[in-house]
């Protein structure tokens, strides 16, 4: 057959006659807002504040507005007013005159402000709350831009967002700004929620690409981020909620709490098999209470009847109160009958940690509930899982051992009598296009990913322990007055996941469950575990060895690892040193960690938009080759857009824009201590006293003096005793104080 010459200029003619079509439709279309005539309006300077995700910074740029004097609609945080700004053609662009009608086809926009006392808040704190919200759009953004690069079948995209500052009004208030959008899907659908910040997954509309995209979120940015409150007309989305490890993004930003409650009611499909999303292990019990759900009900034991009427309201009022509804999700439900916390609140680290354990030792614990063979096996076979490193085969991924992904036939619609032959080939149609049409390989999962995923696991067993799921609880036939207020056997499964990635916490409450010690995780925890002292002294000494974590916990690890081998007497001299040291070197990270903190505490505190000062840590593009090495700020140029950076291996210095440079962060643990939105004690009504010390740093040496005493290490241990007499005296132990003093002058004598 012989081959159709190619003609240049015929294609270019048919993509000239297209564009100018499309443009000719845009220019007739009507303008949903004429009848408000904002362009007889004045016009405004406005400053535009762009947000990088990649440098972490705002860029500025200055354009021209017109915008309402009085909002439109409001709700309990923001006003919205309708606003308009000419659109500024690019360079590049071969058709000005598509850019020049003038404010009659200038763009819609959705100007947003926050209210203080009935009027713009221009404080601080009200500045960094619109930035905040620009954050979050770029940085879902930037992860939607990532999905879109996938094979998924579907391409979704966020809203533009930006800041607005009007330089010419008393104290310049800032906006946030975004296009306005309406109209409905390729399905007739209007504005639709897909997902919350707290579980919630809408089951109604079969919508695959929402769910996926939030699950894809958190792999692909090794579990730092997830996206959620996924919102907007078809796959056009707005106004999302980005859950940090950290928690750095606002109120709504539950974190890894939040996390747990998406992977909770996320239901693995042959999208994310295509997509090579690995499978979140979910409890036996958690998968009969998902698989029972029908798709007119909800998956998660919160009212959710407020998102029913979004319908009936102004979107913008219904997104801020959603807004609102973010901050208090992890309530526990109205109609729990059993409260534990009460009691759980009370508990304490118990002081004589020799006794307990002894008596531990003597006496097996109590079952409070009735247990199945089949639950016992899952306890077992999950301890033994707690202790064994997690590793990401194929498996994983529902994947062959050859790397080929297993065949997942979705389920085709159900035929109903009354579908005529038309009817079925439409809904045919439809399901063979969501499909994917080419297997990506397997996400990777590194280290980081792993110490993620083992905190969203132990704060699934978090939210278990704190009767978030009263409709897991399996009865077993019991009484409802005797059934247990939360699943353990769920707490236990999490749990072990979590030690299985080195989650500190996690072990640690493991390794007190084995010994007979209360956990403030569960109160069941300890009566439906068997005390194995030795599987206790792995997960203390799997605490220690985590390398994602802050060191107090894992101080905490280390000195009920001493307390065990202490009591069993079993121990060398030698054991006893090494523990004592580790843990000791521990105690001193933590006062490193602290000042890290502080140093991070005084930048947040000068607010998003001071930008960089000297003495800031940061990393610079070095020679603008695309490799940013850490080094600190020594100048600042006199209009803040350029920075003077030396860098830290060399010494050396470069000039380099905003553009550039980034903020060089403390690691996402230390990042995640300094909040105290969601700690525990607030979100659970309790301390979290299975990380408190048992012992005090003077304590410790104190000890370690005298087994370096006892093996002829004379100096080392007159320095121990030395140390931990000036630490007994600073803390008012003044009788120890002097006898260690003595001590340390014997040995010097």
């Amino acid at each position: 057959m012989a081959s159709v010459p190619y003609d240049k200029e015929a294609v270019l003619k048919s993509l000239r006659e297209k564009i100018r079509r499309a443009a000719a439709k845009g220019i007739a279309k009507e303008d949903v807002w004429s009848k408000h005539d904002i362009p007889s309006l004045s016009a405004e300077r406005v400053v535009r504040h762009r947000y990088n995700p990649e440098t972490r910074q705002f860029t500025k740029d200055e354009t021209i507005v017109k915008i309402e004097k009085k909002p439109f609609t409001h709700g309990a945080m923001r006003h919205c007013f309708r606003m308009k700004k000419l659109a500024t053609p690019p360079a590049s662009a071969s058709n000005h005159r598509f850019h020049s009608y003038g404010w009659s086809r200038a763009s819609n926009y959705v100007a947003k402000c926050y209210m203080r006392r009935g009027k713009i808040d221009t404080s601080q704190s009200g500045i960094d709350a619109v930035l905040s919200d620009i954050i979050l759009q770029y940085e879902a953004m930037h992860w939607a831009t990532k999905f879109n690069t996938t094979k998924a079948p579907k391409k979704i995209d966020f809203i533009r967002a930006y800041a607005i500052e009007f330089v010419d009004r008393p104290k310049k208030p800032m906006f946030a700004v975004e296009r306005f959008v309406d109209g409905s899907d390729s399905y007739g659908n209007g504005f639709l929620k897909h997902n919350t910040n707290a579980g919630f997954v809408d089951l109604e509309e079969h919508r695959k690409t929402p769910q996926i995209f939030s699950a894809y979120s958190f792999y692909a940015s090794e579990g730092t981020r997830l996206v959620a409150d996924v919102q907007g007309v078809g796959d056009l989305y707005t106004d999302p909620q980005v859950l940090s490890i950290d928690y750095r993004f606002g109120d709504g930003d539950l974190g890894p709490r939040g996390m747990a409650l998406f992977f909770k009611t996320f239901r693995h499909c042959d999208l994310s098999d295509g997509l090579g999303i690995p499978v979140f292990p979910l409890s036996r019990n958690e998968k009969k209470n998902q698989s029972k759900y029908t798709d007119e009900e909800s998956t998660l034991s919160e009212d959710a009847s407020a998102d029913l009427e979004d319908e009936l309201k102004c979107k913008f009022r219904a997104l801020d109160e959603n807004r609102q509804r973010r901050k208090s999700v992890l309530m526990r439900p109205i109609d729990i009958k059993s409260d534990h916390s009460i009691g759980t609140a009370k508990r304490s680290n118990i002081s004589d940690m020799s006794k307990v354990i002894k008596k531990s030792m003597k006496l097996p614990p109590t079952t409070v509930i009735q247990r199945t063979k089949s639950d016992v096996d899952e306890i077992s076979c999950s301890l033994v899982m707690g202790l064994t490193d997690t590793v990401f085969d194929h498996r994983a991924f529902h994947r062959y051992e050859s790397g080929d992904l297993k065949p997942r036939r979705a389920k085709a619609p159900e035929k109903s009598e009354d579908d005529d032959r038309r009817t079925r080939g439409m809904r045919k149609t439809v399901f063979d296009k969501s499909m994917m049409k080419v297997v990506a390989a397997p996400m990777s999962i590194n280290e980081e990913t792993k110490s993620n995923l083992g905190k969203v696991h132990y704060h699934l067993a978090l939210l278990h322990g704190m009767d978030r799921f009263p409709e897991i609880v399996q009865s077993h036939g019991e009484n409802a007055e005797d059934a247990p207020s939360h699943d353990i056997f769920s707490v236990i499964f999490h749990l072990c996941h979590a030690a299985s990635l080195y989650n500190v916490s996690a072990c640690l409450s493991l390794a007190r469950a084995r010994v007979g010690l209360d956990t403030f995780v569960s109160p069941l925890l300890k009566t439906n575990v068997p005390i194995d002292f030795e599987s206790s002294k792995e997960f203390c000494e799997r605490a220690m060895a985590s390398k994602h974590s802050i060191a107090a916990p894992k101080v905490a690890a280390g000195c009920l690892l001493y307390q065990i081998i202490e009591d069993e007497g079993t121990a060398g001299d030698v054991e006893k040193i090494k523990i004592l040291e580790e843990t000791l070197s521990l105690m001193k990270l933590i006062v490193e960690e602290d000042k890290m903190m502080k140093e991070h505490a005084e930048k947040e505190s000068r607010g998003k938009a001071a930008g960089f000062q000297v003495g800031d840590k940061t990393e610079g593009n070095y020679f603008m080759e695309g490799s940013f090495y850490p080094g600190v700020i020594v100048d600042v140029a006199e209009d803040g857009n350029s920075v003077v950076i030396k860098y830290d291996d060399d010494q050396s210095q470069e000039t380099l824009t905003n553009e550039n440079v980034r903020s060089l962060e403390p690691p996402p643990e230390i990042l995640a201590a300094l909040t105290h939105r969601l700690s525990d004690e607030e979100a659970l009504g309790t301390v979290n006293t299975d990380e408190q010390c048992l012992f005090e740093d003077y304590d410790l040496m104190a000890k370690l003096a005298e087994l370096k005493e006892k093996t002829g290490e004379r100096s080392d241990a007159t320095t121990l005793f030395q140390d931990a007499a000036e630490l007994a005296m600073n803390a008012g132990k003044m009788t120890t104080a002097n006898n260690w003093s003595m001590r340390a002058a014997s040995l010097e004598g």
